[in-house]
């Protein structure tokens, strides 16, 4: 029942429909964890995140010529995120650690081809 709630409110926010988001992954973040540089595998399309328990910092960077342009965000608890054209394609996040519990909620859809 979660999920199914969640990829409603998901999918509500990327204006696209729950059929469209074919995976969903959850994933606990330790006192202390992070999460490094990284795109989602090309595979996949949209990214639609909802952070839950306790606030993060989303960081993200593409790379012009010979330095980074860089923009961050934080993510509070139950916000959405949405990663699609240039911030799905052109940049990486990342999250630097968290001081308290939390928890990410991460719907993809696949990229059409």
């Amino acid at each position: 029942r979660l999920f199914r709630t969640e990829s409603v409110r998901a999918a509500t926010f990327a204006e696209t429909a729950t059929s469209e988001l074919q995976h969903v992954l959850l994933t606990e973040y330790a006192p202390g964890a992070a999460i490094g540089w990284h795109k989602d595998k090309a595979v996949f399309g949209e990214v639609v995140g909802i952070s839950l328990m306790s606030p993060c910092v989303f960081r993200l960077r593409r790379k012009t010529g010979d330095r980074w342009d860089r923009a961050s965000f934080v993510a509070e608890p139950r916000s959405a995120y949405l990663l699609h054209g240039p911030s799905r394609t052109e940049w990486q996040h990342s999250i630097p650690s968290v001081d308290t519990l939390r928890y990410s909620i991460t719907f993809r859809n696949l990229r059409s081809k």
